[in-house]
């Protein structure tokens, strides 16, 4: 059973211990702060811990998204700092004997562990890459929080472990000292976690060696498109600055084709409008417009009627040449609703032929797998059949905690269903690669080229694949952009940029 289909309140309580190991932190640095016997330097270091864990999480959070990271970038240092100081605390209290060897011991390794990955996760931030073994133990924190929301730990700024100050004095209270003990029992478990998942962290981030120089196949007749998404998922219309942030990917990767993801509002006929302004200097005959509607939470994200009439007015409007009638993120998020069923799609597929064909015959209508499971699975095979309506067919292809493997394992079902499609004798159909990309931030920059690399590479070497998508364009959301939260550019733009040009070159003139 995939990790991202376990129950929805398991996010809830990740959180909820988080917030009680805040509360405790906080609480207990206001009382050793006010204990006078208590050593003058151990006081300062508690109280700085007390009085900046809770701004510390807040600018962590802040930092996993474009808006965010904006406003704190200057001050991110904050993060390894403060978690340095709480393993200092904890060093003070053993030192000093104010704390048992049975308690301190344990929130010293904990904590000391904690400070790596704060210092990991710093590095990844400011410069795309870390120290093998810092950046391995990021992976292994968010393998642990992965066990209970799945592969939406690789990219949310949610996924942080806080630390843990060190309880000075006897326990005045029973209750005190049975909270005590279930810390020290928490941070046990979790410093044993991060220990058994760190061999693999690593593993994960070699694992994308091999592919960190793969090429791609030419395609001189011109059958294999390469293109990028281009602005956040747009809730109405286009904000300036991501315009002037993303217009630049065109230059850099001069694609055949551009993706843009549209939200209920974003489908409002003042948006399209502006939306078609936008990207009116970059439609020519050769490159191809596609717009995809995402399948977002909720209910109305499954609601056929209105998802209908938003694909009614992006016909009109903006008159793509692929449109997507939904299209779900590449990764989970932390309370992702459960994804629709095979017999919702069917509908959603065919009612959607019907609006396409009475108003823009010239469209193609798509279908992209994100998850590539059982449900997906059956819908492929549906769609390649006989009496699909959908004229092409995809797959979102992104890593997991394994790293490279993972890629490799959503290729491999790919292909398995095209084989599998072929010896039914069904009907061909375009193939592209919707949407493929990297965990900057879990493994670093250059996994994210090896991941789109091997993609690339995998899709070229298929005749049967059309096209393969670079995403996202930034970490809007998330960590899987190819721009940083704070505005540096990965390594990815200018390495599958290259790549991507080069293919353009080699083809035949027409």
């Amino acid at each position: 059973m995939p990790r991202d289909l376990l129950l929805a309140p398991l996010p809830l309580v990740v959180l909820g211990i988080a917030a009680a190991v805040l509360a405790w932190d906080v609480a207990l640095a206001g009382w050793i702060a006010a204990r006078r016997e208590a050593p003058r330097l151990f006081t300062h270091l508690t109280a700085f811990c007390g009085l900046l864990v809770v701004p510390t999480v807040v600018i962590g959070v802040a930092t996993g998204t474009e808006a965010g990271a904006r406003t704190i970038s200057g001050i991110t240092w904050l993060l390894p700092l403060v978690a340095v100081v709480f393993a200092l605390q904890v060093l003070f209290a053993l030192g000093a004997r104010l704390v048992s060897l049975l308690v301190g011991v344990p929130l010293l390794l904990y904590d000391l562990l904690l400070a790596a990955i704060s210092i990991g996760d710093y590095l990844t931030v400011q410069r795309g890459v870390a120290p093998e073994a810092l950046q391995a133990a990021v992976a292994a924190r968010d393998s642990i929080v992965g066990i209970t929301v799945g592969r939406a730990a690789l990219v949310s700024p949610l996924t942080a472990l806080v630390p843990i100050l060190a309880p000075a004095f006897p326990a005045r209270w029973r209750l005190s000292g049975v909270a005590r003990a279930v810390l020290v029992l928490a941070a046990t478990a979790l410093t044993t976690l991060l220990v058994i998942e760190w061999p693999r962290g690593v593993a994960a981030i070699r694992s994308y060696e091999a592919a960190s120089t793969e090429p791609m196949q030419a395609r001189p007749a011109g059958d294999f498109l390469v293109g990028v998404r281009l602005l956040p998922v747009l809730g109405g219309a286009p904000p300036a600055r991501a315009i002037r942030a993303d217009l630049p990917l065109v230059d850099a990767f001069a694609p055949d084709v551009v993706l843009v993801l549209l939200d209920d509002e974003g489908t409002r006929a003042a948006a399209l409008d502006s939306l078609a302004r936008v990207l009116e200097p970059l439609r020519s005959d050769s490159l191809r417009l596609s717009v995809g509607l995402r399948l977002g939470n909720g209910a109305r994200a499954t609601a056929l009627s209105p998802r209908l009439q938003a694909l009614e007015r992006v016909l009109r409007t903006l008159k793509p040449d692929v449109v997507f009638p939904a299209l779900a993120d590449p990764l989970p998020a932390w309370f992702a609703a459960p994804p629709p069923p095979a017999a919702w799609w069917r509908t959603l597929l065919i009612l959607s032929a019907t609006k396409v064909q009475a108003l823009r015959p010239r469209t193609a209508l798509g279908w992209s797998a994100a998850r590539l499971d059982a449900v997906d699975s059956s819908v492929y095979r549906w769609a390649v059949g006989p009496n699909s309506p959908v004229e092409l067919v995809g797959a979102m292809i992104y890593p997991s905690f394994s790293g490279l493997p993972a890629v490799d394992a959503r290729l491999r079902a790919l292909d398995r269903w095209h084989a599998g499609a072929r010896a039914a004798d069904a009907a061909a159909r375009p193939h592209w690669l919707v949407n493929v990309g990297g965990l900057p931030h879990a493994h670093g920059d250059a996994a994210q080229t090896a991941a789109i690399r091997r993609a690339l590479a995998w899709g070229s070497r298929r005749s049967w694949i059309g096209a393969a998508i670079v995403g996202e364009p930034a970490d809007y959301t998330g960590w899987i952009g190819l721009r940083a939260a704070n505005g540096r550019r990965r390594g990815a733009i200018e390495s599958i940029g290259l790549a991507a040009r080069r293919m353009r070159e080699a083809r035949i003139p027409r």
